[in-house]
């Protein structure tokens, strides 16, 4: 809410704070509104100005200014953060089968689920097997093969992931729909280390180190 009586706005952290020096002394009238409007906006615009420009100093140390600007915020993302989508297609030019190969009806029913999955569910399948909750934009970035084994499990079993090796273990099913709720109910219950967000929390989380076994 924006205070309707001195020359004073909320800044990004919820405090008030005057939008011009001894803004908390100068009423706000009808007939400064504009004025007020004005300098309310410039502050919101420019308060992160000094942050931004330390996050622009660090950058350029890795890349240089001038190119920066021949990408737009979505592409910048990107490039650092990866794809937002995670990618089947992607997922099969990374993948190394051990024991068990691609025409497998087993691997057949794997990729069936996987392309049925909402892309919400596909991204908690990669953190389950990969710790990580995006994909390179270039896979020439990804120095890991996703990894495929087929193990002698009960039939029906739940897979599990070794997130260090980028590795995914695959019972036998009797069923692609078996084998699509197995999964299922493994990436949406079994805990997974989350190396995208362990920096933010390590420091006061305990961190569950262990793979995800059942």
């Amino acid at each position: 809410m924006i205070p309707l009586d001195t020359f004073m706005a909320h800044s990004a952290d919820g405090r008030l704070v005057p939008v011009v020096p001894g803004g908390q002394n100068i009423s706000l009238t009808f007939s400064n509104r504009t004025e007020y409007v004005e300098r309310a906006m410039d502050y919101r615009l420019h308060e992160m100005d000094s942050q931004v420009a330390a996050v622009r100093e660090g950058m350029s140390t890795i890349i240089p200014v001038p190119l920066l600007s021949l990408l737009t915020a979505q592409q910048l993302e990107q490039l650092v953060c990866g794809l937002p989508e995670v990618s089947v297609e992607m997922l099969k030019k990374l993948v190394r089968y051990r024991d068990i190969t691609e025409s497998h009806q087993l691997i057949g029913w794997f990729w069936q689920s996987l392309e049925e999955f909402t892309n919400e569910e596909r991204v908690l399948f990669l953190r389950f097997v990969s710790g990580r909750s995006r994909l390179p934009s270039n896979p020439a970035d990804i120095a890991q093969k996703f990894q495929i084994i087929k193990v002698d499990r009960p039939v029906n079993g739940l897979p599990t992931a070794q997130t260090c090796f980028f590795l995914f273990r695959l019972p036998p099913y009797t069923s692609q729909a078996i084998l699509a709720e197995r999964l299922r109910y493994s990436i949406h219950n079994c805990p997974s280390i989350d190396m995208d967000n362990y920096m933010l929390t390590h420091n006061t989380d305990p961190v569950d180190s262990s793979d995800n076994e059942d």
